[in-house]
């Protein structure tokens, strides 16, 4: 999810905060307080509006640190378009990775929030196009009259579609002829990703919901202290499940396993440190790797540049 604000280029954990109460958007950055002026994410979001009713909000950010979102808003349909970078997402049970050239079509109830989580060290390319109710009646594609719950429609980006999406925001068209580009791409959007008349539910969950919460304790546990020398008998313990059983469901849960889960968020905390001024060696010690090497090389593979190459936030 992207903040529909303008002329912005710095966003804080407290600017944040700001704009998650004006658009019905919980938002959380794990490694900073709610109110540091400290940024962010850094880069342009732009909004449009290319008809009554329909808002679409285009965002180019560096992401500095790792931040959270929840919406808690309903919204009749959304649909969210990565060009470029990663984002995790999660609705009612169900967790998605997002890459560039997925999109996403939502209908939300108030009482889910779509969940997603955008990992620090990252260019992030997205767009977000918003409807109302009013605009999908005139459409022809009112809400059901028993409001039959929140839908979820992962999809892939035609290539003709996303080629011109790239071209649209990359090289904009002078004076009108802009908003009339953006207008075009935004019903080709609308196209493809109206949900169906009659939208599959999202599945239900593939574990019991008791094991559910087990799990997000495991995860909750590797999230917060990601240094610590978790052992999968412990975790396991945590879980109330066997090790063989906790590898199996933590996968299942979560589309990875437990250990790789582990180095993706001591790699996400190694590069706020690195982010802060501290050095390779300090980074790596602060998040559990005994040799510097190791980290250099586990970080390559995951951000696809040495951690040398950081610079400290300025």
């Amino acid at each position: 999810m992207t903040l529909a604000v303008r002329g912005v280029h710095q966003h804080s954990a407290r600017d944040l905060q700001a704009y998650g109460r004006r658009y019905g958007i919980e938002y959380r950055v794990p490694t900073l307080s709610p109110r540091t002026e400290e940024p962010v994410m850094r880069g342009m979001v732009r909004e449009f509006s290319p008809r009554p009713g329909m808002q679409l909000v285009v965002s180019d950010v560096e992401v500095l640190h790792r931040y959270d979102s929840r919406s808690r808003a309903p919204s009749p349909l959304s649909i969210i378009v990565l060009l470029e970078g990663q984002a995790e997402v999660r609705l009612a049970e169900r967790d998605l990775t997002l890459t560039p050239g997925m999109a996403l079509s939502v209908r939300l109830l108030a009482h889910h929030g779509l969940q997603a989580s955008q990992p620090a060290g990252q260019r992030l390319r997205a767009l977000t196009l918003s409807l109302d109710e009013a605009c999908l009646t005139r459409l022809g594609r009112p809400l059901p009259d028993d409001r039959s719950g929140s839908c979820l429609y992962a999809w892939r980006l035609p290539a003709p579609l996303r080629q011109g999406l790239e071209q649209g925001l990359d090289g904009p068209l002078p004076g009108h002829a802009q908003p009339l580009l953006l207008e075009g791409l935004s019903l080709q959007l609308l196209a493809h990703g109206l949900l169906p008349d009659e939208p599959v539910p999202l599945p239900a969950p593939r574990l019991a919901p008791r094991e559910s919460r087990r799990l997000e304790r495991v995860r909750a546990a590797l999230r917060d202290d990601p240094a610590q020398a978790h052992r999968l008998e412990a975790l396991a313990e945590l879980a109330a499940m066997s090790p063989a059983s906790l590898r199996r469901k933590f996968r299942a849960a979560f589309g990875r396993s437990v250990f790789d889960y582990r180095r993706e968020c001591r790699l996400t905390l190694a590069h706020d440190y690195l982010r802060q001024g501290y050095s390779v060696q300090q980074a790596a010690h602060f998040c559990g790797y005994r040799h510097a090497s190791n980290f250099a090389t586990a970080f390559r593979r995951h951000f696809g540049y040495p951690p040398s190459s950081l610079p400290p936030a300025s």
